[in-house]
């Protein structure tokens, strides 16, 4: 009979209690309470989908309030711990839009996006992957913890690999540990190295192998024997399952033999205990947990291991023992809750006694008048009013709720309309500074090539002809000087007028233009390779292309001035929804951050004209392995409106 009381009740006394903890976490000012709530909620599940529905619900209505964000935050990292990707993206994608653009969170920030970028690679969605890591490195970037930049690099690493694109895959791997090579944080460290063997050994030189395996072995041997548990943990899946089953199996058995407190065996035996439970070895997993619990644990281990117990049993299909298991799960809860449990109880016992007493009366008092009915019944219509009064006070209470939310609503969208209307004035005040550009630059163009480029031809001829006749200024070498100074000028005017907007753009197009700035390159002595694939400029239309050719006239120049290259390669690849064009040389490079940090007047002038096509730009440089910049130019036409 008990244990079909906890099957029907069960679910209702967790929901009150669910409702019991989020009330004290808005009341409590505890630090140490409030991190135990997290854990209750967010670690243990407690509540499951009902209670997990409920922070969500908080979440939504009030995703600011800072107690609910955190716990709404560890309930997404801990989906991704157990694998969940639907409740990565369930909840992790609506939380983005709620706090992405919010002001001093960048820590949360980053471990938010770090999670749904996980989730993408866990379900093979590279490129909304790499999207979230580009922008997890960026709020990671902004903290003063640069060690924390291992997990984005090493989600990079993640996804070449599957892209099978190993040299950029084998790049961000090392960058990952070069974040963590020295770091006091053996999990992060080991996790990390042991991917670098990996690697090494399935594609990597046999002598840069050995000295990480050497690097490996020594920071093996500086754990802290058994009690670095989560490092031996984590040593035991590096090999097979049946051997990391017969590690634990032997280092258990010793600790428990030895009497060591549960609370430092707990984290192998459990691991065993899994193990167990893949293989169908039940009554050996029973067996551990059993013993375990006679180790006299905490009450947050022992809760851990009947809530084993039970989906164990469960699993097993053993219903009596899982409901046995329950019932020392809730007789182990914490105080708090065996308050509130008992105070529950004590209710029902208060109401189940004073029914038997009133039953009791009944039956001594078989003999009431019909005015005693009437008032039984009075009493009765009493409770129906009390009730329809109290039913209507909670839909009364439900739709103040609701207006209340709707306010809140419309005003973020009109707070959202007001963001866009300003984004759509600085593209038009850009748009109208960069066409005011262009037209000044083809004004001057024309009158260089027409006006002084014309009078300066003219001047030649007349003195040509002055040349013919007086013989005798030869001999005085004033006509060679002259005549030099008047080359120089009409190549400096024509130079000049093909900077601003050249001939062969107009004629030729990109394809002109780019082998111009070719030859350009190969006349300072660096060898340059241009590639175009599928380029289709009627589509591109002018403006883009008059874009485009700055921006890569902009880069070029750069190269040329700082980077100290011998080898630079230009290449523009046409797609269906655009245009990526991608510069590439083998100079000095440089500190991206620090560039970004400075952004000078030649970075800020390619920012602004990509950002005028709406495209993306991404610039990879490491200092002494070259630079590449890749630029992303979407098909549809410029948004000026």
């Amino acid at each position: 009979m008990r244990c079909l009381f906890l099957l029907v009740f069960f679910p209702f006394l967790l929901n009150g209690q669910c409702e019991n903890l989020l009330a004290e976490l808005d009341t409590t000012k505890n630090e140490a309470r409030i991190k135990e709530i997290y854990k209750i909620i967010a670690v243990e599940h407690f509540g499951g989908s009902v209670c997990e529905l409920a922070v969500f619900e908080r979440f939504k209505a009030a995703p600011k309030e800072p107690k609910i964000m955190d716990l709404m935050l560890r309930m997404i990292s801990n989906s991704l711990t157990g694998s969940d990707n639907k409740k990565i993206f369930n909840w992790g994608l609506p939380a983005w839009k709620a706090l992405k653009n919010q002001k001093d969170i960048d820590s949360k920030l980053a471990m938010l996006t770090n999670n749904i970028s996980n989730g993408y690679i866990n379900v093979d969605k590279l490129d909304s992957a790499l999207y979230f890591t580009h922008l997890c490195e960026d709020f990671y970037s902004k903290g003063s913890d640069q060690e924390v930049l291992w997990r984005p690099n090493f989600n990079k690493y993640r996804i070449y690999l599957a892209l099978k694109n190993y040299k950029k895959a084998d790049y961000y791997l090392n960058k990952s540990y070069s974040y963590v090579k020295d770091s006091p944080n053996r999990m992060n460290k080991g996790f990390v190295l042991h991917s670098v063997l990996v690697a090494l050994k399935a594609r990597g030189d046999q002598k840069v192998f050995e000295k990480y395996l050497k690097e490996y072995i020594l920071f093996k041997k500086q754990g802290k024997g058994l009690s670095d548990m989560r490092h031996l943990g984590m040593d035991d899946y590096f090999t097979n399952q049946e051997e990391a089953k017969q590690t634990l199996e032997r280092i258990v058995q010793t600790m428990i033999k030895d009497s060591i407190s549960a609370e430092r065996v707990s984290y192998r035996s459990m691991v065993l205990s899994e193990l167990y439970e893949e293989d169908n070895e039940f009554a050996k997993a029973e067996q551990l947990y059993l013993k375990m619990l006679n180790l006299k644990p905490t009450a947050q281990e022992k809760k851990n291991l009947y809530i084993n117990l039970y989906r164990m049993y469960k699993k097993k299909g053993d219903q009596q023992k899982a409901y046995k298991a329950i019932e020392n799960y809730i007789a182990v809860q914490d105080s708090s809750f065996q308050q509130i449990f008992d105070g529950k109880i004590a209710d029902y016992e208060v109401k189940y006694q004073t029914q038997e007493k009133e039953r009791e009366l009944l039956k001594k008092d078989l003999e009431l008048t019909k005015s005693k009915n009437r008032q039984r019944s009075l009493i009765g219509l009493a409770f129906f009013l009390t009730t329809l009064g109290g039913v209507g006070y909670y839909i009364y209470r439900r739709k103040l709720k609701h207006q209340r939310e709707m306010v809140e609503k419309d005003a973020l969208i009109q707070k959202q309309r007001i963001a866009d209307l300003e984004q759509k004035n600085k593209l038009l005040a850009l748009n109208s500074m960069i066409e005011g550009q262009e037209s000044e630059r083809l004004r001057i163009a024309q009158d260089l090539h027409d006006g002084l480029g014309g009078l300066l031809t003219t001047v030649k001829a007349h003195f040509n002809a002055i040349e013919r006749e007086i013989a005798n200024i030869k001999e005085m070498n004033i006509y060679e000087k002259t005549n030099q100074l008047i080359d120089e000028a009409c190549v400096e005017v024509r130079r000049i007028a093909h900077d601003m907007v050249p001939y062969s753009l107009k004629m030729n197009g990109l394809e002109g233009v780019l082998a111009d700035i070719r030859q350009t390159v190969l006349g300072k002595g660096i060898h340059c390779d241009v590639d175009i694939h599928n380029v289709k400029e009627e589509v591109l239309g002018e403006q883009k292309v008059v874009m485009i050719y700055r921006i890569i006239q902009e880069v070029v120049n750069n190269a040329l001035k700082h980077s100290g290259a011998s080898h630079m390669l230009i290449q523009l690849v046409g797609h269906e929804s655009g245009l990526n064009v991608m510069i590439e040389d083998n100079g000095k490079g440089f500190d991206v951050n620090q560039l970004l940090q400075g952004k000078g007047l030649g970075l800020k002038s390619i920012e602004s004209r990509v950002k005028y096509l709406e495209g993306n730009l991404n610039i990879d440089s490491t200092p002494n392995q070259g630079t590449t910049i890749n630029i992303e130019i979407p098909l549809y036409p410029i948004n000026t409106d």
